[in-house]
């Protein structure tokens, strides 16, 4: 009897229903952790990832840099050529040295004389004329004067006609031309820019032939 009393205690009542928990597993059979891991050993909570970040240098901010590095070097290795000689700054091919140069150009250029005679007749003269235009001025003085400018040898000439006392004609011409006077205390006046011919008839009538330096 106490034998089987004490088998019966070691059996399970029936009438209790036993639950068991089983692991959750996800849907490739890995255990779930805790959702909330504890930090037993420590007070400390871990860093998280994901924030503010260090700024970077751009890659246009480095190019700038090492741009305007090269261009000091190369403005410091040009100083350093001038002071030594190797670089003339006052050489022809400057633009003032250019300037300077066409400048005497146009200096020695206004010196030389814009007619130079050529032959001289009874009541004529041929005159030699450095520039292909040019005008021409006939001026009276206190007596009229019959006047005729044209180009050579043309049929019709630019202006013909009788100019009062102290009147003037003026004529641009190109060219080889002709200037006829007839009558004294006139004056004749060859202009090209700032170079001027002024010529007096030794006589009248006369005749002036005005040709074009080759």
């Amino acid at each position: 009897m106490d034998v089987q009393a004490d088998q019966a205690g070691l059996r399970p009542d029936p009438s209790v229903t036993a639950v068991i928990e089983l692991p959750v597993t996800d849907s490739q059979g890995q255990l779930f952790r805790d959702a909330y891991p504890t930090y037993a050993d420590t007070d400390k909570i871990p860093s998280v990832g994901g924030g503010a970040t260090r700024p970077v240098p751009s890659r246009w901010l480095r190019v700038v840099v090492v741009f305007v590095a090269l261009v000091v070097i190369a403005a410091g290795a040009t100083l350093g050529l001038v002071k030594s000689g190797v670089i003339d700054n006052k050489g022809t091919s400057s633009p003032n040295a250019a300037q300077k140069a066409q400048h005497h150009a146009t200096a020695a250029a206004s010196k030389a004389p814009l007619v130079t005679p050529v032959s001289t007749g009874a009541g004529t003269a041929t005159y030699r004329v450095n520039i292909a235009a040019y005008d021409v001025t006939v001026t009276t003085s206190t007596g009229r004067s019959w006047v005729s400018i044209g180009p050579a040898g043309a049929q019709h000439p630019a202006f013909e006609g009788v100019l009062a006392p102290n009147s003037s004609q003026k004529q641009i011409l190109i060219g080889p031309s002709q200037i006829d006077v007839g009558a004294g205390g006139t004056k004749v006046t060859v202009t090209s820019g700032k170079r001027t011919s002024t010529l007096t008839p030794v006589s009248a009538p006369f005749s002036y032939t005005f040709e074009i330096k080759s």
